[in-house]
């Protein structure tokens, strides 16, 4: 589960580095054009010299307007790179936490299985013991049994 979360937001972030990619590209896109724009505009202005000023003030307008086109997208693609940033802030928050979560549970579960193996080797001690009496009772009987079988022997 915990690759798999951490796989998804691999991704995520994938995705979000193509939208953003995607943005600066526009964005260089959008310079491009304002700069052949500005280009054809002062070309204008050099084939207009001797033009009427409405026209000039028409396409100092249109410049302004591109202007203030281009302004409104940089701030927009700011804006959303800030959300991704946050975003990807968030996750990485919420991966941390899980690692953290994760190593608690993982010490948590090596504690439990500490007490079982110190219970099983308390077992197996105990065992032994038990064992030992018996092979020693055993040994007992076993001689009990010889000195009979003498008894018997010599009658």
């Amino acid at each position: 589960m915990y690759h798999e979360e951490n796989l998804g937001r691999v991704q995520d972030k994938e995705a979000h580095e193509i939208e953003v990619e995607k943005l600066k590209k526009e964005l260089d896109s959008l310079g491009n054009q304002y700069s052949q724009l500005v280009d054809d505009v002062s070309k204008l202005f050099d084939y207009q010299d001797g033009q009427k000023s409405h026209d000039m003030d028409y396409t100092s307008q249109a410049i302004n307007e591109l202007k203030e086109k281009k302004h409104q997208l940089e701030e927009r693609a700011k804006i959303e790179i800030q959300m991704e940033k946050l975003k990807l802030k968030k996750e990485q928050r919420c991966i941390l936490q899980s690692q953290a979560d994760i190593i608690q549970n993982t010490r948590k579960a090596m504690k439990e299985i500490q007490v079982e193996r110190d219970l099983l080797k308390e077992e197996k001690k105990k065992l032994e013991h038990i064992i030992a009496e018996l092979l020693k009772a055993g040994h007992g009987c076993k001689e009990k049994l010889d000195k009979i079988k003498e008894v018997v022997m010599e009658e």
